[in-house]
């Protein structure tokens, strides 16, 4: 699986509609929905061969706003973060911080340059997000295709 910063992964892109995915992915094995404390809903789609978690948020209309795929050849730019040890993982992407420590065993860092989030679980990367590109005011999302404004 390729994924490709602020895209998708493969022919998957960021900013597709329900429909389309489905069209490309068949149904989804699981789905379940997240509410938010901003009042936001997240409808998640759970596809467990392609070990792939799919997010439609209601603040972008419901289209696919971020993917994470949890598949052990997952392919950043020809490099395999998966089971990667957090101080490698620094060394190959000097732009991550640690976003959210959960637990001792779980934590988050993420790339403000390539929109990516690493999900890490004792002690290796276990997960890696794809989100979209955002304009330089941080609210207005720049979808796969599309120009900045």
């Amino acid at each position: 699986m390729d994924l490709i910063p602020h895209t998708g992964i493969d022919s998957l892109r960021l900013g597709s509609s329900r429909e389309l995915v489905r069209e490309q992915l068949g149904a989804p094995d699981r789905t379940s929905r997240d509410h938010h404390e901003d009042g936001e809903i997240s409808e998640i789609w759970i596809y467990r061969l392609m070990r792939l978690e799919l997010s439609f948020d209601s603040e972008h209309g419901y289209r696919l706003s971020h993917i994470t795929s949890y598949h052990p050849y997952t392919l950043l730019r020809g490099f395999n973060p998966i089971g990667m040890a957090p101080r490698f993982l620094l060394q190959k992407y000097p732009h991550l911080d640690l976003d959210v420590e959960l637990t001792p065993e779980e934590s988050y860092y993420t790339d403000q340059v390539l929109d990516l989030t690493f999900g890490v679980a004792r002690g290796k990367v276990v997960s890696v997000t794809v989100f979209p590109e955002y304009q330089a005011n941080g609210e207005d999302v720049v979808w796969p295709g599309e120009t900045r404004g």
